[in-house]
């Protein structure tokens, strides 16, 4: 048995959270090599393990992604996430409407396809956000990772910049969400592995507010709220899926005196290796194949 750590090609061999994958299963007698979808495609046998990190951008060909995944499924390639959780992940409109009584963010819909105009976008905008109760909204497409064409925007502004850009990319799918003044305090995303929360941290994209350091959260440290979401979020997977997913990251923020999930990560998730205790890591990789 191999076991790739999938990226993309601008990114091979150069991200640290890949390589402390590859270089802990190497350390233990496993092989392993960090390579593109493409290479493990052709070099990959059965049963051998596929574990999808930097495969950025697969959100601007999701069609080519989601072939690529279909051709490992069907050379009987073990996926880390299962085959399920990475379709079922893809949009986020679907999931999240899926998972919309585990404390979510409140989302709808922005189908802008057939807009000609600016107006017709600015309306269409209103409509989709009128129960939201909030000026301030969040608008990014339902298949997209890294802030991609991700705005704020203000009802009561023309928002020139977005409506554009929207006009432009009218072809795709896109939600909208309240605003939370709160994301300058900063997103707690939590890790499970193998349905066991090991810890988090507060982070600061730098997408909708200032980037900040991140910081580690130990398990002790993560408020109850979170907790109970987290496992109800686990109590839904096991009903749908009849399995627990291997990676799991969960972003929250705060919203007045609880928290909202903003959205599960199950494609490629950031564990934030980096920041975290060398000893946690290493818990972390070797519950990645039990």
């Amino acid at each position: 048995m191999k076991i790739f750590v999938a990226s993309s090609k601008k990114h091979v061999g150069k991200i640290q959270e890949d390589i402390f994958i590859r270089d802990s299963f190497i350390s233990k007698g496993i092989f392993s090599e960090i390579a593109t979808l493409e290479d493990v495609i052709k070099f990959s046998k059965p049963f051998d393990v596929v574990i999808l990190k930097s495969i950025w951008g697969y959100h601007l060909d999701c069609k080519m992604f989601l072939e690529q995944i279909s051709i490992l499924r069907e050379k009987k390639i073990v996926l880390v996430n299962d085959y399920g959780f990475i379709y079922w992940n893809i949009n986020k409109f679907k999931y999240l409407n899926e998972i919309k009584n585990v404390n979510v963010t409140p989302t709808s819909l922005l189908q802008i396809k057939h807009a000609r105009t600016a107006l017709y976008i600015r309306n269409t905008i209103l409509e989709a956000s009128k129960d939201f109760n909030s000026d301030m909204l969040v608008i990014k497409p339902s298949v997209s990772a890294s802030g991609y064409l991700t705005y704020v925007y203000n009802i009561n502004k023309k928002n020139s910049v977005a409506v554009n850009s929207l006009l432009t990319k009218r072809h795709l799918d896109f939600i909208v969400q309240p605003y939370r003044p709160s994301i300058f305090e900063g997103e707690i995303s939590i890790i499970i592995i193998n349905g066991r929360l090991l810890y988090g941290v507060i982070r600061f994209p730098g997408v909708l507010s200032d980037k900040k350091d991140t910081i580690y959260l130990k398990l002790n440290d993560l408020p109850i709220f979170i907790k109970k979401s987290a496992s109800a979020l686990g109590d839904f997977f096991l009903k749908k899926f009849e399995t627990l997913p291997k990676i799991c990251r969960v972003d929250f923020l705060r919203n007045t005196t609880s928290y909202e999930i903003l959205e599960v990560e199950l494609i490629d998730p950031d564990l934030f290796f980096r920041y975290i205790p060398e000893n946690i890591r290493e818990k972390a990789i070797s519950m990645l194949l039990k």
